[in-house]
């Protein structure tokens, strides 16, 4: 039975949605008949359909590079690949933002079901333009009307999908690796980087609502004695805000600056030799990167937005008010007197109970077989 996997860009992952549909297939049994196709964005490392697993086929979709034409022409793309070409039995769309491509599959493919997964609500997010987020709405309604089946990783999205839509809709959480792989990859001592002490922010794009700008204004008040370190990509849609973030961040004394998406392996090393992570967003779903850090073992301070706490429990102890710069500046002064306590083994044991990746790949693995069940 083929199974297409839509609305993810790379494989191996670098971005939060994508990396939950890598941790999905990784963990979804390789004999039971089942046979995952993913589409992904072509590159020159990547020209040509290839197998990443004996039951994961990989297939590279080319993309135009604008702002807005990349995720258009891919969608487009692999919508019509899956339809005309692939024929699965089922699809599996990732983001919501593939909504009026899931019509497309609709039309051209009626009677294959469709499963949708919510990563966060997009149009949420200060880097896309008025017209954008509208667009981005429309593209949710027609996510949620063109999918069979729904699931989001975000619990409060459940109520708000259903006060609009009769179509099924489930909550299923991201998940972490109790004990992941820390590879030596050199990349802390390149950059001066003594484990356990220096503090690390991270995002995949430094958009408004990643708070970078509440940690820096902590920090300078602060002004703790170990480095912080700051990854991820300025690039991104908000081009005045990213400049103006970069060159603060060049202008702050003890900020050690990666301004570039790392491979998992570099990143976990960073994360893991940490002394604490800051975890400032204003909006999330259930962040990737916030239970990766947990896995790896590094302390985290994080905003109390609901999403955060459905991952670290109401009374963890290192929480600060969202958006409130001079509330995390208190929490980072307390932390560095004290240190985590057992708040840290606590909050690692939550996680590898509560956002087991085999435990949710067999959420999924129930609903293909409900959607499409094998013996058909």
């Amino acid at each position: 039975m083929k199974i297409a996997v839509l609305g993810s860009k790379s494989l191996p992952a670098f971005a939060g949605a994508d990396r939950v549909a890598e941790n999905i297939l990784h963990h979804l049994p390789a004999t039971d008949g089942r046979h995952y196709h993913i589409y992904v964005v072509r590159t020159p490392a990547q020209p040509r359909a290839f197998d990443y697993a004996p039951n994961i086929r990989v297939i590279p979709i080319p993309a135009m590079n604008g702002k807005h034409s990349k995720a258009t022409t891919f969608f487009l793309l692999s919508a019509l690949h899956c339809a005309l070409i692939l024929r699965p039995r089922l699809a599996h769309a990732h983001d919501s933002a593939f909504g009026p491509f899931a019509w497309i599959l609709r039309l051209l493919r009626p009677r294959m079901p469709i499963l949708g997964t919510f990563h966060g609500n997009p149009y949420e997010r200060a880097k896309w333009s008025r017209f954008a987020k509208w667009f981005l709405r429309f593209s949710e309604r027609a996510f949620i009307r063109g999918c069979h089946q729904l699931t989001t990783v975000a619990r409060a999205k459940v109520a708000e999908v259903q006060a609009t839509s009769r179509t099924p809709i489930e909550f299923i959480p991201n998940g972490v690796h109790a004990n992941p792989v820390i590879q030596q990859t050199g990349l802390a001592a390149a950059n001066g980087l003594t484990p356990g002490q220096y503090l690390m922010f991270a995002a995949g794009r430094m958009d408004p609502t990643k708070g970078l700008h509440h940690l820096l204004d902590a920090y300078e008040k602060v002004q703790p004695d170990c480095p912080l370190l700051v990854v991820g990509g300025f690039e991104g849609h908000n081009q005045a805000y990213s400049a103006d973030l970069l060159a603060r961040c060049r202008a702050t004394p003890h900020v050690v600056l990666l301004p570039r998406l790392l491979t998992q392996p570099e990143l976990f090393e960073l994360v893991a030799g940490c002394k604490l992570f800051v975890f400032p967003s204003e909006i999330e779903a259930m962040s990737m990167m916030l239970l990766e850090v947990i896995s790896c073992g590094a302390p985290v301070l994080a905003s109390d937005i609901a999403e955060n706490v459905e991952v670290t429990g109401p009374d963890y102890r290192w929480l600060f008010r969202n958006a409130d710069a001079a509330h995390l500046a208190e929490k980072l002064a307390q932390f560095l007197r004290e240190g985590p306590g057992d708040a840290l083994e606590a909050l690692q044991k939550r996680c590898a109970v509560d956002f087991n990746w085999a435990t949710i790949a067999g959420r999924y693995l129930a609903l293909y077989e409900k959607l499409a069940p094998s013996g058909k």
